[in-house]
């Protein structure tokens, strides 16, 4: 017997019962290698699958490291993968530099994901944040007066696809536990992150971490501050994080692109980091700001390495 797209295949054993669903028919009888045409295109299952399962974990583990490899030696560092850190990876790795995503959570987008109350919608204005994201492919809607509503989780993913797809590495799942830090110069200078496990760190095990050192190093953790609230406590006296002050939407918007750069040598904030180093006003489910300061930082670190020699 023959189905439209199958190419017929001999019948189980008499009484035997097939373990797939009737649905799927003769081309997943168990046992046999047949040829699925759907849509031009071709699905092959075969009963003696080509790679065993420790062949597959070789595969991960040999493509794993390689990634590995090259995520240790970035241009540039980004820690958090909000919309701020995305931006600025996305940036800089279209100009040709070689970027580090760390994000302490599984998932990319950082606080915008949970647009406003959980509503799922966030603002941005005209300008260049608009047309950032709609570079990146978000849908936006006028809303009037300047200001254009958009879909946040539609906007996590695709500056983070884009970034990507620009050649940036993301890795998930790890923790900012410290800095490289050159202290024998005046001011210290940094050059690095220092990284875990997130889930070890979460335990509370004694682990030791890993390096990933680079020429530039962003601390894009939004309201946790998180490289800049190390470095107060490892450079006493050196730096000080005041955190935010209270709401105040449009000067908000204008003050963290305004503050946003090099804060220590080697070391840049964009984001909500900018106002919690100093002490500016939040802004709430308004990204503008956002992606803004982080098309300046990463406006500032490219023409910075791009300009010399590593």
């Amino acid at each position: 017997m023959r189905r439209e797209g199958v190419e017929a295949s001999p019948s189980l054993p008499s009484g035997t019962q097939s373990p797939w669903p009737p649905s799927l028919g003769q081309a997943y009888n168990p046992g046999l290698l047949t040829r699925v045409k759907e849509r031009g295109g071709a699905i092959l299952v075969a009963a003696d699958p080509p790679v065993s399962e420790g062949g597959l974990a070789a595969i991960i583990i040999e493509k794993a490291m390689e990634k590995l490899k090259r995520a240790v030696t970035p241009d540039v560092a980004i820690a958090g993968a909000g919309p701020a850190g995305l931006t600025a990876a996305w940036l800089l790795a279209r100009r040709g530099l070689r970027v580090t995503i760390i994000e302490h959570r599984l998932g990319a987008g950082g606080g915008m994901r949970g647009g406003s109350m959980l509503l799922p919608v966030a603002l941005v204005e005209e300008g260049v944040a608009s047309k950032l994201l709609e570079e990146a492919g978000v849908t936006l809607e006028a809303a009037g007066k300047g200001l254009y509503v958009f879909d946040p989780s539609e906007a996590a993913v695709k500056l983070a696809a884009a970034a990507i797809s620009s050649g940036a590495i993301l890795l998930p799942g790890l923790h900012v536990e410290d800095l490289i830090v050159r202290s024998t110069v005046n001011p210290p200078r940094v050059e690095g992150l220092v990284v875990n496990l997130a889930p070890v760190v979460e335990s509370g095990w004694h682990v030791d971490p890993l390096y990933i050192e680079a020429r530039a190093v962003v601390d894009a953790t939004g309201h946790e501050a998180r490289l800049l609230r190390i470095l107060e406590k490892r450079l006493q006296g050196k730096v000080r994080v005041p955190g935010m002050s209270s709401m105040d939407v449009w000067r908000a918007e204008k003050a963290v692109v305004e503050h946003a750069g090099e804060i220590l040598p080697g070391l840049y904030v964009a984001g909500m980091s900018v106002a919690e180093a100093y002490n500016l006003p939040r802004m709430g489910p308004v990204f503008g700001g956002m992606l803004e300061s982080a098309a300046k930082v990463a406006e500032m670190i490219s023409s910075k390495l791009l300009n010399k020699n590593p």
